[in-house]
């Protein structure tokens, strides 16, 4: 079936054994295969409110497995020409997500590469010591970022504490790095890891049926993973927020504007809200925000707003936008004027339509790619969505009329619960 014919009917859906979901994708006309993946295994799988350790975990799957040492599996990646990357974020707290890409005629090895850090790492004490001590100096080097303190302050100020979205301090998160142990990291992956949850697609010019027993064979046996439960404490009261964090030495502030959102990717008026907070602020230089504050006042060289996070758990929505410290009231004060007008008025004809071609193409640019239609791919199976959304989405944004993108605003958006963080040197 040729690449133009629809999504829905090249792509082939399995079962695997544990209960792992996989789609197959063939495309002959590149000589490699790209596998994509999550697992639900995020930081919102802390339900002791432990949050480095599911990010822990992640980064030790491939510092060595029961088979293999580091140094072994990193050669055997490399003499291969294979990659092979584990990933937890906190802005997307329930899933780890994975990736491996190389020739199709190593496709064997590379799924046997892949399980094998999925399923059976080792946790050496020496790697973990090394792992630790990168992670704390990316804290130290947080100290000193605007944009992520700004952010950190944000989510304190909208979710309690043991919400897997609300950032904890970073001596907190220095605290636990130090004190977690191999055991305890072993501990996690025996509950949180197994086929139960497991998505994944795969890309390329391959057999679906021989992808099919590849992976049969490496997950036969697999059981682990307790049901996936998000530790997402919605009843506790958030934090006061901190406002204005001082950072010496560094002139350039950041600061966010942002709500507790509601929005999550499966939900019907979800092309209606991304056209919504496009037509806002996705770009710096096209959308409302900055036409007005940085075109129209000069006030900042790039404003932008979006959803921080819509798969399982909703994020904040929030402005982001970088000032120096005389023009930062005057910022906050337009941009926040900017926002409330929009809400009252919605977009108009003209920028919907721009905005709608925009992101319809854009979405349709990033399926050009073996990576780019597995992440999609995947994406969808996690979030419990068919395949057909590969098509379907695109005709969804270009069909959202203004109707519906202003019940989308009126749902997403609320300019009267908007809470502002600032970091940067106030003083200097």
């Amino acid at each position: 079936m040729g690449p133009g014919a629809a999504f829905a009917d090249r792509v082939s859906c399995h079962r695997l054994p544990g209960g792992a979901r996989l789609a197959v994708l063939v495309n002959p006309h590149a000589p490699t295969a790209t596998v994509a993946g999550t697992l639900l295994a995020g930081p919102a799988r802390a339900t002791d409110g432990r949050f480095s350790v599911p990010g822990l975990v992640a980064a030790m799957l491939d510092r060595g497995t029961t088979k293999y040492s580091r140094i072994e599996l990193a050669r055997e990646l490399e003499d291969h020409g294979l990659q092979l990357v584990v990933r937890a974020s906190a802005s997307t707290p329930t899933i780890v997500s994975f990736s491996a890409q190389g020739l199709a005629e190593e496709l064997p090895r590379l799924v046997r590469l892949l399980v094998e850090v999925l399923r059976r790492p080792s946790f050496p004490a020496t790697e973990l010591d090394k792992i630790r001590e990168q992670v704390l100096g990316s804290l130290v080097r947080e100290r000193e970022e605007t944009s992520a303190r700004a952010f950190a302050a944000l989510t304190r100020g909208l979710y309690p504490a043991g919400h897997p979205l609300h950032r904890r301090p970073i001596e907190a998160r220095e605290n636990e790095l130090r004190a977690l142990t191999s055991e305890e990291l072993a501990e996690f992956h025996n509950r949180a890891y197994g086929p139960a949850t497991i998505a994944l697609a795969v890309v390329g010019d391959v057999e679906a049926g021989r992808v099919t027993t590849l992976l049969e064979g490496e997950l036969a046996g697999w059981d682990g993973a307790e049901e996936a439960v998000f530790a997402t404490d919605d009843e506790g009261v958030p934090g006061s927020s901190e406002g204005r964090i001082q950072i010496a030495d560094r002139p350039s502030i950041d600061v966010f504007l942002g709500h507790r959102g509601r929005l999550l990717r499966g939900d019907t008026d979800y092309p209606a809200a991304v056209l919504a907070n496009s037509c806002l602020g996705q770009s710096t230089l096209t959308s409302r925000l900055g036409m007005a504050v940085r075109d129209g006042a000069g006030l900042t060289y790039g404003v932008y707003s979006r959803f921080f996070g819509t798969l399982h758990v909703a994020g904040p929505w929030a402005t982001a936008l970088g000032v120096s410290a005389d023009n930062l009231d005057r910022a906050v004060g337009l941009s926040l004027e900017v926002i409330a007008k929009y809400v009252g008025e919605g977009p108009t004809e003209e920028e919907l339509a721009d905005e709608r071609s925009a992101l319809a193409g854009s979405y349709r640019v990033g399926l050009a790619t073996n990576s780019g239609i597995a992440r999609e791919l995947v994406t969808a199976l996690t979030a419990g969505e068919p395949v057909e959304r590969l098509d379907r989405f695109p005709e969804q944004l270009l069909s959202v009329d203004r109707d519906q993108v202003v019940e989308a605003i009126r749902t997403h958006l609320h300019p009267d619960q908007i809470i502002v963080t600032a970091a940067g040197d106030f003083e200097g």
